[in-house]
């Protein structure tokens, strides 16, 4: 984390939280030592 200890630790839920109610899909892979990736799908209008 870019913030430490102070974040609240809501905003990959927040994210969820939007992107499923415009009907999309949010990937994580995560590697330890190496990073994470998310794919964020949305369908289009």
């Amino acid at each position: 984390s870019t913030k430490g200890n102070k974040g609240t630790g809501l905003g990959l839920s927040v994210s969820y939280g939007i992107i499923q109610s415009h009907g999309g899909e949010i990937e994580v892979d995560s590697k330890p030592d190496r990073g994470t990736v998310f794919i964020i799908t949305l369908p289009v209008a």
